[in-house]
């Protein structure tokens, strides 16, 4: 079993994706490979990279302290187990351990922080940096954006429909 662990200043990282850099520990608490965050320098492609990274390593989970809900989307859709660790001073041994009991499991991705430069993005109607080809988005919905996020309460439950392994479309929830 592989866990990974997001490092800043050789402590867990606040945030997930603004990591300095990423070690993978095995069953023994020994790292078996540390690599820099290729999301703090790349955007959207460096997160996409960053999860290809997390699976070639063979990581069967992650430990995060905070994460947005789009990055821990897509780490859930590669089947890795996350776990929020409620302390950034937590030994590295710990996380080692099968059994995490003082960490709550991550099943959903609203569980994650609602990205306000994602909601921005939205409202500009540039959410989508992809070729979709000739039939377009899932039948062209993707050709004619417009959002109107400027009302949106982000402390209030909410719900990113998918497109395109993109997001787009925020439905509240109440």
């Amino acid at each position: 079993m592989i866990t990974v662990i997001s490092i800043k200043d050789e402590h867990i990282a606040n945030h997930f994706s603004k990591a300095e850099s990423f070690i993978m520990v095995n069953e023994q608490a020994s790292i078996v490979a540390r690599f820099d965050n290729p999301a703090l320098s790349e955007g959207c492609e460096g997160k996409r990279k960053l999860v290809e990274l997390i699976k070639a390593h063979g990581a069967t989970r992650v430990i995060v302290r905070n994460i947005g809900q789009q990055l821990l989307s897509k780490l859930l859709n590669q089947q890795l187990d996350v776990f929020h660790a409620k302390s950034g001073r937590t030994a590295i041994t710990y996380f080692a351990n099968e059994h995490l009991a003082e960490c709550e499991p991550y099943l959903d991705a609203l569980q994650g922080r609602p990205s306000t430069k994602h909601i921005a993005k939205q409202g500009k109607g540039g959410c989508c940096d992809h070729n979709h080809g000739e039939s377009g988005c899932h039948g062209g919905h993707c050709d004619s954006h417009e959002h109107d996020v400027s009302d949106i309460d982000l402390s209030q439950p909410m719900h990113i429909k998918r497109c395109c392994q993109k997001k787009h479309s925020i439905l509240r929830t109440n």
